[in-house]
């Protein structure tokens, strides 16, 4: 990585010294250009750097070399053996490109180390993300675009400095990482003022977290234009038990960057006119600020102003707009989403009531791991609804949602395994199962238990014990549990 190091600005002793010298000479901007003697300088010298730079000259002819092809391709790959990672990678592309395209490749490279902006761009370009011709390489990137950061390059210099700061490809570097983007940050460019502020917030690349640093680069970047920053900034102020807690400057944030575009922003915009935080409430502002980030593809804000859409809650009920966000949130695999829609299915609101297409989107969110999904759709197979009855099935789904504390699937896969429906037998382990979900207090857990102890098939009966549960689902408003509570009692009599 000799090559890199260098252009990083490391210590001079790690390059060769005769390859640093034919890099002066090959420097456009420099006042010792000159190609003719750069080649001489390079010319039977056999460290990689410079196999690899006098391969470039020999294959194009340059710097009164005589043109050979044939032999730079041996160089290159001499340099590659040696060391070289510039020269593995041309060595590399000869295998996959046909020798127009190398021809190209090549000629723009020497461009490139003559560090003409243009062609270091292009290459950067290339090289960070990859094409059908060149393979994708952040060192490689990194090493082309530094010339456009050395030359005031804005975009250079941030993008270089994030590189370093998340060690994108290349070794994480926070000194080189704050050198580029405090570069760019005093001139003026908000994209590298935030990327600091994400530095000390986040606590990257080996920094301690700086909550006040972080606030005031956010802010700095905020007050530039920055969409990312203002949002961040939003938070910050949105958030209680922090000196900086401001509703009314958050909404002002969040606006700035909602109206920039930034999805996330528009969402939280959308939810302060909903609640009225920091701003007066107003379902109108709200709907509109909420369903410009469904639009722009936020998901929870998808989710959220269906539900509102659904509910009438906040904004005007509207079943039209709660069926189109749950179906583009669901599409875009939310469990949640996927678990409301399967509900409009099932209960026949807006959509024509489906068990299949509830079944459907049932099974979608319940493999996700959707703890609701998973109990309706061991309903479904207990019922027979949208499918054959299937109690074996209904007890796998059952389990699922018991073991995430779902009481409902407790109190049925309780009676399962009571009765040995769909399971095996196990009386013990369904009433444990039972008097959790009772003491959680799902009514229908309570009267399961009521009944057993009243009918003492599986259990040693007990009226006592009957009765207490029996009441206990009564108070709930289960009509189940009064009657047979009314029955107790009418034999007492």
């Amino acid at each position: 990585m000799a090559i890199v190091i260098y252009r990083c600005d490391i210590t001079n002793d790690m390059v060769p010294e005769l390859s640093e010298e034919a890099r002066r000479l090959i420097d456009s901007g420099s006042g010792g250009y000159d190609l003719n003697k750069a080649a001489a300088v390079l010319s039977g010298k056999d460290d990689p750097d410079s196999e690899y730079l006098y391969a470039v000259f020999q294959y194009l002819g340059e710097g009164g070399v005589k043109q050979d092809k044939e032999s730079a391709k041996a160089l290159f790959e001499k340099a590659a053996k040696d060391g070289s990672v510039q020269a593995d990678i041309v060595s590399k592309e000869f295998q996959r490109n046909s020798p127009e395209v190398m021809d190209g490749l090549i000629a723009l490279r020497f461009k490139g180390e003559q560090r003409d902006s243009s062609a270091c761009k292009e290459l950067f370009l290339m090289y960070d993300k990859g094409n059908d011709k060149v393979k994708k390489s952040h060192a490689e990137a990194v090493w082309f675009y530094t010339a456009c950061a050395e030359q005031g390059d804005l975009e250079a210099q941030t993008k270089i400095g994030f590189m370093y700061l998340m060690g994108k490809g290349i070794p994480k570097d926070r000194d080189l990482a704050l050198k580029w983007l405090e570069s760019a940050a005093e001139q003026g460019d908000a994209l590298a003022m935030y990327r600091i502020g994400q530095m000390y917030d986040q606590g990257l690349c080996n920094t301690d977290p700086n909550d006040r640093k972080a606030f005031e680069w956010f802010e700095k970047a905020a007050n530039a234009g920055n969409m990312d920053a203002q949002f961040s900034i939003g938070c910050i102020y949105m958030t209680q038990n922090n000196r900086h807690f401001n509703p009314k400057k958050a909404t002002e944030a969040f606006h700035a960057a909602a109206e920039q575009g930034h999805a996330e922003a528009q969402y939280q915009l959308g939810m302060c006119y909903a609640y009225g935080q920091g701003i007066t409430q107003d379902p109108d502002l709200a709907a509109r600020w909420l369903e410009k980030s469904c639009e722009n593809g936020y998901q929870q804000g998808m989710v959220d102003f269906a539900n509102m859409c659904f509910e009438g809650q906040f904004v005007k009920k509207d079943y039209e707009k709660a069926a189109k966000w749950f179906t583009k949130a669901a599409n875009s695999c939310n469990g949640y989403a996927q678990y409301a829609l399967a509900c409009m299915y099932g209960n026949g609101y807006y959509f024509e009531q489906s068990d299949e297409m509830a079944l459907k989107w049932f099974r979608e969110a319940a493999e996700m791991g959707e703890v609701n999904s998973q109990y309706c759709l061991g309903c479904f197979y207990y019922e027979g609804r949208g499918t054959e009855r299937d109690l074996e099935e209904a007890a796998v789904w059952y389990t699922e949602a018991a073991e995430k504390g779902h009481p409902a699937a407790m109190a049925f896969l309780g009676m399962f395994k009571v009765t040995g429906s769909g399971v095996k037998q196990d009386v013990e382990g369904g009433l444990e199962l039972l008097e959790n979900s009772a003491k959680a207090g799902y009514y229908e857990a309570q009267f399961y238990l009521g009944k057993l102890y009243y009918e003492g098939k599986y259990v040693k009966k007990s009226d006592l014990r009957a009765k207490r549960y029996l009441n206990m689902a009564a108070k709930q408003g289960d009509p189940d549990a009064a009657a047979l509570l009314n029955m107790m009692k009418s034999k007492k009599r």
